[in-house]
């Protein structure tokens, strides 16, 4: 995300189309007009001045919320001018936390688009305030990531199904797989048919299945019952077979 951002005005350079007009501090004198590179240097160049690189994010934040252009090139320049100072965080994040860096900078431009987009981005925004905007939603990101445990149930079952469904697993036991019956419940909630599907003994929660070594292995769950009082039923687990 960075990256292209830095292509997109790597190629304006040599545009020398202006981007920011800043307004003179002093009656009577010329607005200082900045292409995007002019802009740049304002900023983190060797000639830096507060006084005028307050003045440049001041028009850029003015001006961005209201940029109608075909490829928003006003909240584009905003992205590009806060790089420098979203750098350094990205690294910091991906580093501590071990978060995909794409993930990071994605979250981070998002951040400054929604800032952009307030209603009252104009007269509210001011470059301190954006920045720390990025960087909040970079580190919640990941930490929020860090509470996310991936598991592969799925990935395992889909695997299973195809291994069962091949020449080489054709005659696998049936004791390999368990049908599941969950029984419609006596009155009107719940379901309004029962339900039957088959199942590998590892997919069930631990517990869920006992095995008394014979070849007819099933067990039966009592369900919790409802606050109303009323009973779900029951669901039977058996080897898969022929059912009756």
């Amino acid at each position: 995300m960075f990256t292209a951002v830095r292509r997109h005005f790597d190629e304006l350079r040599t545009d020398g189309a202006v981007l920011v007009t800043v307004p003179a501090d002093t009656d009577g004198a010329e607005p200082v007009r900045l292409t995007a590179a002019e802009a740049h240097d304002a900023l983190y160049g060797p000639d830096y001045d507060p006084q005028f690189a307050a003045a440049v994010w001041k028009e850029v934040l003015r001006s961005a919320p209201s940029d109608r252009t075909p490829h928003g090139t006003g909240k584009l320049l905003v992205i590009w001018l806060a790089l420098p100072r979203l750098t350094g965080t990205v690294y910091r994040v991906c580093t501590r936390l071990r978060t995909d860096r794409s993930d990071i900078e994605a979250e981070t431009v998002l951040a400054l688009l929604e800032e952009l987009a307030a209603p009252d981005a104009a007269s509210r925004l001011c470059d301190s305030s954006l920045i720390h905007a990025a960087r909040t939603r970079a580190w919640r990101f990941a930490r929020d990531g860090l509470r996310e445990f991936p598991s592969t149930q799925v990935e395992h079952i889909a695997q299973d199904h195809a291994l069962t469904a091949s020449d080489g697993e054709a005659d696998a036991p049936v004791e390999e797989c368990l049908d599941v019956r969950v029984d419609r419940p006596d009155g009107p909630d719940g379901l309004h048919a029962p339900l039957r599907f088959r199942v590998r003994p590892e997919h069930l929660r631990g517990g869920a299945v006992t095995d008394d070594g014979a070849r007819d292995r099933s067990t039966r769950h009592r369900p919790r019952k409802r606050r109303s009082g009323r009973r779900l039923g029951t669901r039977p687990v058996r080897p898969a077979g022929r059912r009756a």
